[in-house]
Parts: C-alpha cells; structure tokens; sequence
C-alpha cells in the first residue's frame, strides 16, 4: 500500500481524542454512597456489565471513523499481490525525447532519432483513456512541446511524429528537472518519466553532482530507453583558426584546421576541401589514428577588401552535420594615414618603404633582418606596406587638413593639442575613424588632458624615469596587434627599451592592453562603438633640450626617451595598429560562436532603429537548406545601440543589414555546431541510471524499437481505496449513532444513567 497525500495520516493522531475526552469525563464523575441502595447495586451490576461493554464499543467505533477519515484524505493505493488491485490505475507520462543532432547518427538499422520517436509512439500507444501525457524534446536546452499534462494523445503523437534533430548539443539535467516539474503536478497512481537518448557522455557531465538520486521529487518512476546500438564512428572538423586576426589584400595567411576522429579504429584516409563563398578553392588529405586529433594548415591570398565567407568540409560519413564548419573573414584593403607631427618622415617611411626608394634599402634590410632572427615576427609584414598609404602634416597644418578622405590619425610627438586640433580629432572619430598617439614626456601634458573626458583614453600625470630601463613585459597575446609575436613574445634580445614614460589613469571607458615592468600602462585603447583612440605611453623622436657652457653659447643636447623608433619591434607593431584600427573603421565583424550563443554588437548611430538578419547559407545541402522567409529576422537596436541576436538556431552564415542616415551597412558572422556534441562516447546506462534513480528500458524493449504494451500495463496496476474507506467510515458513523441512542433510551426508561464504569452516578442535589 501507498500513499497519494500521505501528509494527511498525521490525522490518525486526532483517533485518541475520543479516549482522552472518555478519561477526562471519569475524573469529573462524582460517586455517593447511600446504605439503603447497597442491595439494589448486586442487582444492579450484571445490567452494568453490558452497559460498560456498549460504551466501549462506542469509543473504539468513534476512534475508529476518525482513523478512517485520515486514511481516505491521505488518498492510499493498492498495489500488485493482492486480488482488489488487479485494476489498471490512470498514468501520467512525461517522455523525454533526445533532439541534440547527435541523433542524426545514421546506425544500421536506421537514424537514431527516428528509432527515438517510434519508441516514444509505442509507449503513448499503450495509454488509455484517462490517462495524460507531455512532450519535452531535449538538447542543451529543454524545449516543452507540452508545458502540461494533456488527455489529448493524439497531439503528443503527432507533434513525436513532427519533431526534427537540432543543431544543438546536450544537457539532460536541465531537462529531467523540467519533466519532474511537470510530473509534480500530476494527481494519479502512476507517474512515468520516459527519457529517451543515445546517452553521449559529454550530455551527462554535470548530473550526479547536481542532480542526485534523490531528487526525484515527482516521485515518478524513471526509465532509461537507449536508441544507440555497437560502436560509434565519426569525423569532424572541430576549429578553423587564422594564423593572424588582421588580413590585407595580397597577403598570404595561413588557415589552420583541426579535425578529430572519434573512433577506436584509425582513418585511413579523409579529405578536408575549402570553399571561398561557393566557389572551391583547396583540398588536402589526412589520415589519422583511433581517437586523435590532428592540425593541417591552408594557405589563401584574398584580392578583395572586405568580408568574405567560405567554409570547410569533411568527406561524409554517418553524422555529416558536423562535416561542415563556417567561417567569416575580414579582409583590409587601402588604409590611407595622416601623420601629424614636426618630424615624421621616418614614421611614413616605416609605414610605407616602397613610397621613397631611396630609403627602402635600409628599412627593408631591418625588416628582413629582424624576420631573420626573431621567430616571433609574422613574413606577411614584408608586404604589409603596400597597403597603407601615409601623408604628412605639421600640428600647425592639422587644424584646419581636410579629413574625408583618410582612415586613420598618428599623432606623433605633438608638443601641444590646441582646442582646434582636438575638435578636428573628435569630429574625425564621430564618424568611425580611428587616431593613433604616440605621447612622449616632452610633450606638453595639459593640453591632452583637456580631452581626457572627451576622446583621451588616460589623464596625463608626471614624467617618469627609468633606470635601469623598462621593457614591455605583460600584454594581451590574443590582441590583434600582438597577435604576430606567437608564443615567446618579445625577446629579451630584440626588446625596446624605454627611458622615460608619463604617469597614467585610464578613464573608465577604456582598457590597458600592454604594461612596463613597473605595471605603468604602455599601450591604452578606447572604443566606444564609434571611433577608436589606440594611445602609446612614449615619444618616437629624441627630444632636444638646450644648456650654456662657458665661452661656448648655448649648445643643445639630444635625450632619447626610447630606442623604439630603431627597433625591430617598432615596424609590426606600427603596422598592425594601423591595420586593427582601419579593421575597426570599417565595422569588420569577426565574431563566430556556436548554435545558442547570443551575438552582440553596437550600432551607436542607429540606436533605436532595427536591423535585419538573414540566414545565408549554401542552398545546395538539404540539410542547410536556408531558402525561405523563416531564416529571416527582425532585430530593434536598444537605445545604447545594442544589438542582441539570441537567434542562432542553425549553423550557417549570418548577414547583418542596418541602415544609418546615410548608407545600408551590412556585416557578417559564422555560426557552427558545438563540437563536444561529435564524441559519441556513451555513458554505462548502469552508471547513468545510478544517478538519475532510474532503471533501465531493457524490459521494456524488445528488438530495440518495440515496446511491449502488457509489460508496461502490469506496472500499472493498482486500485485508490479512499472511495471505499468512506463509504466503511459512513457506516460505522451510523453503527455508532445506533450504539449511542439505544443505550441511552434503554437507561432513560429505568430512571438512571449509568457511569462508564457501571456505577451509579447521583447529582448533588
């Protein structure tokens, strides 16, 4: 026996009452004595005898009513072993179906998740009228199909036979606490819970810890059906990365694929094939061992500036979903630079070599030699200079240059920001462009700080000396800039050393990206999703200062601040600052994440308008198939000019169009399917079992893909009582009120009213 509501047998306790109202009434009870009634008393006692029996009978039936009325509100059951619960009880079922697309895995004797749903349909085939039933269909995320328990059969198996694997990988914890939700609200005997799945064991990491055995507080009876059958073997590609984050026109980079196989027997033989937009450009073939990943490496040349599309794919195999792996990249065409300052012709020139062919020899000979002996430099930097096209100007000249028609600003050594020059850099940046300033002590500090709530990343302080002098010696290695010095990072050989630096407080809009030994910040950016100000904590030319010797005049003498400006370090890291902000610029969208994840971009100048994102996806693979309105979307921008897209339900390639005052911009980015989802590993159905207060669907299947109907049904015998038990309640009440009466007409019609205990009871009076 069982209990629906078993809080209500505390009311068993409320059984004694009748017993401790029957022993109060003894106490209250007062006994005389009279000599003349002694003889009637032996008369008097047989008659008492059965009076005290009657009475007794009366307080057991009334602790009894009471007892039964507690038992039929605690609503119990019988179960199987006796003969009155041979009747099937009503069941509520709640089935979990696996979706993630690891049940795309094409076995023998079929797909995966179509041997799910037909064992998800044979288990609802076996319910009966009155009976409910829900639908959840599980990936990384439960998706209820049915929130409730519906009576209505029929729409739960229709909406079985409508379900289709996502792009989605697994998380079973999240969706078993919503199934006993539901099943917790559920008032009959039998409550199941179905979970249905390959059982991959990466969906299983967080259960056990977090969701004990115990914590079946539906109180359902949990079963585990697997669909998966024998070993499991599969390909993927698992992460496409460029050997750098800022490509130019005319420049090769390299394309890094690893791809895994997750298998116990080694792959002969597998080809990974590039396609730029459509179009396919390479192949390469590997072969690798039983469960290894390996790395290949592609290289391409880009002729055109812009975003461009492309993805890799594997030779097919029995999970082909994640065969395929997407990438955008942005590619930087011209750069045209302004630099400002009294001497920057050696600053032009380290931008561009080729502009003034008498000096390229020296400068190309640095080049080479620093790519000769530092293995952290990246080649393509012999090339980069093609790309960026350098003009000059005095601070004086500045204030009143036209800006249309440059990318990027260098304020190099600019002994003082006039208010005019400050303004033409915040118009300069109000619409999207970026300013690069070398600030050195002989600088005049004042002026800058006027424009440190303005545009300035940091406020100004006091000069700094070193001696001995510092060197760069923390930054961040996954920033653009630095992302050409891979693993050692600057050598202690080829580092600069610095002097002199200024006293820095970045304001709170902005981020340190590189540090002296002492933690002085040397490099600060600012964006804030217009423009972007990429500020250096040293000077590039050496200052001059002026002293009297005696009998000589005035002689000026010559401080280097830095050795920066002859470095071998200077050119990449002018270089790819002037590429990272032309990237910035143009709104270049880099961002790739995995199905589920939320984009998020800024969009200052259209806050509060809306953008349109599309699903472009090549329509020749049917299971990318993007043709139609539904890949469609349309986004609002917040009021801050944030755009937030939680969308991203199929892998692919996404456009962005979001129309400014004056033009449509339009972006890009890749989603893939997450790669954990590719290890087919299965969890021990024991061990998954164990943690879940589960037992396993063995007898319940047979041939994998049939349920047994009378298997189940046995189970769900069984039979409410609580009718039954009020009905008996009504009758003792009557038996009771029988008891009651009688025995007290009966004593009334001899003029007494005997005690409990058979004795003769007077009044007082």
């Amino acid at each position: 026996m069982a209990f629906l509501n078993p809080f209500f047998l505390f009311g068993l306790l409320a059984a004694g009452i009748p017993l401790i109202i029957h022993l109060w009434n003894r106490r209250r009870v007062v006994t005389i004595d009279f000599s003349s009634l002694m003889f009637l008393m032996a008369a008097h006692r047989e008659n008492a005898r059965r009076f005290q029996l009657r009475h007794l009978l009366i307080l057991l039936l009334r602790m009894l009513i009471i007892a039964l009325i507690a038992l039929a509100l605690s609503r119990p059951f019988l179960t199987l072993g006796l003969p009155v619960a041979s009747v099937r009880a009503k069941t509520d079922v709640v089935i979990v179906l696996d979706n993630s697309y690891s049940m795309a895995y094409q076995d023998v004797d079929g797909i995966r998740f179509e041997k799910g749903k037909a064992l998800a349909t044979d288990i609802l085939a076996t319910l009966r009228h009155g009976d409910s039933a829900a639908l959840i269909l599980m990936s990384d995320v439960p998706n209820p199909i049915f929130r409730q328990l519906t009576p209505d059969i029929g729409s739960v198996v229709a909406a079985i036979n409508g379900a289709e694997v996502s792009y989605r990988a697994t998380n079973v914890q999240s969706s078993l606490e919503l199934a006993h939700e539901i099943l917790a609200e559920s008032e009959q005997l039998n409550r199941e819970l179905y979970l249905i799945s390959d059982f991959a064991k990466n969906g299983w990491e967080n259960v056990g810890a977090m969701l004990p055995r115990t914590y079946n507080r539906s109180g359902a009876r949990v079963s585990l059906i697997p669909v998966a059958e024998g070993e499991s073997h599969n390909t993927n590609i698992e992460e496409i990365r460029p050997s750098n984050q800022l490509i130019g026109v005319h420049l090769p980079f390299q394309l890094n694929v690893r791809a895994a196989n997750h298998s116990a027997a080694p792959l002969a033989r597998s080809i990974i094939t590039m396609f730029i937009g459509s179009e396919k450009q390479k192949t390469v073939s590997f072969s690798s061992a039983a469960n290894e990943s390996l790395n290949t490496s592609l290289t391409y040349n880009f002729s055109t500036p812009g975003t461009h599309t492309g993805y890799f794919t594997l030779t097919s195999d029995r999970l082909n979903i994640d065969n395929r792996h997407y990438f955008a990249l942005d590619v930087i065409g011209e750069v045209r630079v302004l630099c400002v300052g009294e001497q920057t012709e050696y600053l032009a020139l380290a931008l561009n070599p080729r502009k003034n062919s008498r000096q390229q020899s020296a400068v190309s000979n640095q080049q080479r030699d620093f790519l000769n002996a530092s293995p952290t430099a990246d080649s393509r930097l012999l090339t980069a200079d093609t790309m960026i096209l350098p003009t000059q100007c005095t601070p004086h000249q500045f204030e009143s240059f036209p800006l249309e028609d440059y990318d990027v600003i260098i304020l190099a050594d600019v002994p003082n920001l006039t208010r005019q020059a400050g303004a033409q850099v915040q118009e300069f940046l109000r619409h999207g462009k970026s300013v690069i300033a070398f600030v050195g002590s002989g600088s005049e500090v004042e002026s800058y700080n006027r424009f440190s709530n303005v545009w300035m990343p940091a406020e100004f302080g006091s000069t700094l000396r070193w001696t001995p002098p510092q060197q760069i010696r923390t930054y961040q290695e996954t920033h653009p800039i630095f992302d050409v010095f891979s693993g050692e990072g600057f050598s202690a050989q080829y580092a600069p050393r610095f002097y002199s630096g200024m006293v820095l407080r970045s304001t709170p809009a902005s981020k340190v990206i590189a540090r002296f030994g002492d933690d002085t910040p040397f490099l600060i950016e600012r964006s804030d999703g217009t423009g972007t100000v990429l500020l250096y904590n040293c000077g590039l030319f050496a200052q001059q200062s002026s002293t009297a010797n005696a009998g000589a005049g005035p002689t000026g003498t010559t401080t280097y601040t830095n050795d920066l400006l002859v470095n071998p370090y200077f050119l990449p890291i002018l270089q790819q600052s002037v590429l990272y902000t032309a990237a910035a610029n143009n709104h270049l969208v880099t961002w790739g994440g995995h199905i589920g994840d939320t984009y998020t971009a800024r969009y200052p100048r259209s806050a509060g308008g809306k953008a349109t994102i599309e699903l472009k996806t090549d329509t020749d693979t049917p299971e990318n198939d993007s043709s139609g309105t539904d890949n469609i979307s349309v986004v609002p921008i917040a009021e801050d000019g944030t755009l937030q897209f939680r969308g991203t339900e199929r892998p692919g390639i996404y456009q962005i169009e979001v129309r400014t005052q004056d033009r449509l911009q339009r972006d890009f980015f890749a989603v893939n399917v997450d790669r954990r989802e590719a290890d087919l590993v299965q969890i021990p159905l024991q061990q998954a079992a164990a943690r879940v207060g589960a037992q396993t669907g063995t007898e319940e299947t047979t041939g994998g893909t049939t349920i047994a109907a009378d298997a189940y049904n046995m189970k769900r015998h069984g039979r409410e009582i609580w009718g039954e038990l009020l009905l008996l309640t009504v009758c003792l009440m009557l038996l009771e009120s029988y008891l009651s009466n009688r025995g007290s007409h009966a004593f009334q019609g001899r003029g007494g009213n005997p005690d409990n205990d058979g004795t003769l009871t007077l009044g007082e009076t």
